[in-house]
């Protein structure tokens, strides 16, 4: 190896050393997860119950308009976790600051432009979907917290853009409580809607300032000038943002705009039926999609490095990962869902399990594959990510549209998972595949078949035994969940993992332990030190 290749690979190794461990990444973003996952179960059975199917769908409807408003960010936000990382990597913080500098500028303008928009279009919404003067307070509420979440986006978007994610999920873990405590609290005091929409209002005054906080603590070579903002920049993260734009408006189409088609077809009723399916769903969803944004700033950074081979190693081995987890999730959605409903929200909601598992279905393949978006994204291949995420979902909203007026609730449902199937399992796919010169066959053989066959043989198999037959309260459910949480590991471990992937995984669980145990106090330093050395060996 010559001195150039040498000095290069310890250039790379030291570069490797600095960066925030993906792994710690990774699991700590199931922390906010949780905690969302605890207070939305714990939360809409007690507000539904409290404030009846109307109103909750009426609040829920709310959100999912509120949810457009991404829109008119322009995607400046995906545009920092590409060029933030891709400057700092290079040591050209300056640019860096433009960057930041450039897009606060222009949220604060769009914060500007949310608050005209909701005081504007609040009576207008309300008389369309016959709400009354309270669905237009909300909106004109809820519109004023998102505009003052556009410049917290951009502070904390910077610092997961330095991959600080341990930090900024446990911001996000405050938030979170503060805003379920404070909803749980208006409810128990006897308030309605508009007095919930301000206590949302103060608990957002409250997450900006601790994110402003965290960006001055973590992130002190980015500079916020008035003179740092440069039309360049602009021009790059406009340009960047406005595919996002695309995907973004393509992913609510197919997702958020259920509730809207559901509202206006069928009832507000119906809304908060769906619901019940959409919030178990999206949930599960979050588990496997939430942490993969950690790929997005370290497939930007490798891109900055130029350093390919690396990137198709994550990409690949990420599917791998993804897919096993994905695959575990969904299976113990399907099979564990069903009891799990009629505990949480009793009797009545049996129309739900079969929303429940077609949506399962398109969630399996989005899941498996999410990775994919942050590679496309990360390496600026975001011009072919909103072009599939269009054409998806337009194909999904009006497919949903369609199966909506012929099959109700189970229709809107069947859109969704065939928008998935065709768009993300296949034709994005296949592009990624081609541009990495392998067939689409060897893709989903080495990467995804073997969870998904787990995943269909034990569905099969609790069917046809029965088995949920027996699950009749929590403590039950709870044990039938570890049992088949504990079996499909198992079956994950000995069939879909490789033997040099095997051997990794118990080489990082005892590196773990170890740690656990040294923190513990119970083993010494020294011991622990000859462990790594054996196991380096």
């Amino acid at each position: 190896m010559s001195g150039t290749e040498i000095n290069k690979s310890k250039s790379e190794e030291s570069s490797a050393r600095q960066r925030p461990s993906l792994v710690i990444s990774f699991l700590s973003s199931w922390g906010p997860l949780g905690v969302k996952i605890v207070t939305s179960f714990l939360l809409l059975p007690y507000l539904m119950d409290h404030l009846g199917k109307k109103n909750y769908g009426t609040w829920a409807l709310v959100g999912s308009f509120l949810g457009y408003y991404g829109l008119m960010r322009l995607g400046i936000g995906a545009g920092l976790m590409r060029y933030v990382p891709y400057h700092a990597v290079r040591g050209d913080h300056k640019s860096a600051s433009e960057i930041v500098s450039t897009g606060l500028g222009i949220f604060l303008i769009v914060g500007l432009a949310i608050v005209a928009v909701s005081f504007l279009a609040a009576e207008a919404i309300a008389r369309f979907y016959n709400g009354g003067p309270e669905l237009a307070a909300l909106v004109r509420i809820l519109g004023l917290a998102a505009a003052i979440e556009c410049p917290m986006r951009i502070l904390g978007g910077t610092v997961r853009a330095h991959e600080r994610w341990v930090v900024a999920n446990l911001v996000t873990i405050t938030t979170v409580l503060a805003r379920a405590l404070s909803l749980a609290g208006c409810v128990y005091l006897g308030y309605g809607l508009v007095q919930m929409g301000y206590a949302v209002l103060g608990v957002t005054i409250f997450s900006l300032i601790l994110t402003t906080l965290m960006f001055i603590k973590f992130c002190p070579l980015i500079r916020l000038r008035f003179s740092l903002l440069k039309i360049s920049q602009l021009s790059c993260l406009v340009s960047f943002g406005l595919l996002t734009v695309i995907a973004t408006l393509a992913y609510s189409l197919c997702l958020d705009g259920h509730k809207l088609i559901i509202g206006k077809l069928i009832s507000l009723e119906a809304v908060a039926t769906y619901a019940v399916a959409a919030v178990l769903m999206t949930n599960a969803r979050a588990v496997v999609v939430v942490p993969n944004r950690v790929f997005w700033p370290r497939f930007a950074l490798l891109d900055g490095e130029k350093n390919h081979r690396e990137m198709n190693r994550l990409l690949f081995q990420g599917t791998q990962y993804n897919t096993i987890l994905a695959s575990g999730i969904i299976l113990l959605t399907i099979i564990a869902g069903p009891p799990f409903i009629r505990l949480w929200m009793g009797e009545g909601f049996e129309a739900v399990f079969p929303i429940l598992f077609i949506l399962a279905v398109g969630y399996l393949i989005e899941t498996s594959l999410v990775i994919n978006a942050s590679f496309l994204g990360g390496t600026g291949r975001q011009g072919m990510q909103a072009v599939f995420a269009a054409v998806e979902g337009f194909l999904g909203f009006g497919l949903s549209i369609f199966f909506g007026w012929k099959m109700g609730l189970m229709g809107v449902a069947l859109g969704f998972t065939i928008s998935v199937i065709l768009i993300r399992g296949l034709v994005r796919t296949w592009y990624i595949c081609h541009f990495l010169d392998i067939s689409i066959f060897r893709y989903y053989v080495g990467c995804v078949l073997r969870p998904w066959l787990i995943l269909g043989l034990l569905t099969a198999l609790a069917y046809y035994t029965e088995i949920v037959e027996y699950v009749h309260n929590w403590p039950s459910l709870i044990i039938f969940i570890i049992i088949l949480g504990c079996f499909y590991t198992l079956c994950a471990y000995v069939i879909a993992i490789g033997d040099n992937d095997k051997k990794n995984v118990r080489s990082y669980i005892r590196k773990l332990s170890m740690r656990v145990l040294l923190l513990l106090g119970i083993k010494k330093e020294s011991n622990a030190q000859d462990s790594f050395n054996y196991e380096s060996e």
